[in-house]
């Protein structure tokens, strides 16, 4: 038992460490700090299981260099993959797309990235985490699972919210999408009816009733928008702000909206 604790507890540290990769990574050229990772708190569970794997699978690769940095490379950019791959599966969404960068496949992996991920394995392997089994090792087999279970509840309670976040920021969404096409499809029908009409009454006027109904509807739907943009919650900010690149697969118009509502947001803070 004490071995899962360990391994646990390894999955915890790498998670952090990719948490902390990732965020000083995107902060800096951003000039502000970005709370990176699908989580709220300062955790990218995918550094966990690919530290844990790479671990487990790369040990035999230790004495030889080129080995060990090719099975990183590979090891990396196939957990990357299947990352993305599942979550767009699950929540319909593209949280990071390389679609930009040269040599990618399908936006989910570039090997700019995957290159890059071979020398964090090769450092990983030689230097982090002998020093890290050397620390855990230290522990005291009565603190351990109290350690890792306390870990476990954090990562079970903040996995929940993050989860809940997602799936109402997803409906959210889905409801911006509905109004803007509607919008659209208001706009284009009173476009028509005006250009019907005039072909039909040569030059007579516009019907003032289905001119002022129309233009009634439009406001109600701006309306709904505006309230709609006003209501994103903290945790759903988060998750827009955290992934720059994420594109929607079903609401994609409405998530580009919300961004920039977001950053109008911060924009008026700063200022402010």
């Amino acid at each position: 038992m004490d071995n899962f604790w360990i391994l646990f507890l390894v999955f915890t540290v790498y998670s952090f460490l990719g948490w902390l990769t990732e965020s000083i990574f995107c902060s800096v050229p951003a000039g502000k700090f970005i709370n990176r990772g699908f989580l709220n708190g300062p955790f990218c569970p995918v550094y966990g299981v690919g530290g844990v794997v790479v671990v487990s699978i790369l040990m035999p690769f230790r004495e030889n260099l080129i080995a060990l940095y090719l099975a990183g490379v590979v090891v990396t950019s196939l957990i990357e993959y299947l990352t993305g791959f599942a979550l767009e599966k699950i929540f319909h969404t593209k949280y990071w797309d390389y679609s930009a960068h040269r040599f990618n496949l399908q936006g989910r992996v570039c090997l700019e990235n995957s290159l890059l991920f071979g020398v964090m394995c090769v450092v990983g392997m030689l230097y982090i985490h002998p020093a890290l089994i050397r620390l855990l090792d230290s522990i005291s087999v009565t603190a351990l699972p109290w350690i890792s279970g306390g870990f476990i509840l954090y990562f079970a309670c903040d996995t929940t919210l993050s989860v809940y976040t997602i799936f109402k920021l997803n409906g959210k969404l889905e409801e911006m999408q509905q109004v803007l096409d509607e919008i659209k499809e208001r706009a284009a029908s009173f476009k028509a009816d005006r250009i019907e009409t005039m072909q039909s009454a040569l030059g007579s006027l516009i019907d003032e009733e289905t001119k002022a109904a129309y233009q009634k509807a439009l406001c109600e739907l701006y309306e709904k928008k505006d309230k709609i943009e006003a209501d994103v919650k903290f945790f759903q900010c988060r998750v827009i702000s955290a992934f720059p690149t994420m594109k929607s697969m079903r609401s994609n118009e409405s998530l580009q909206r919300m961004k920039d509502v977001i950053q109008e947001k911060a924009q008026k803070i700063r200022r402010g």
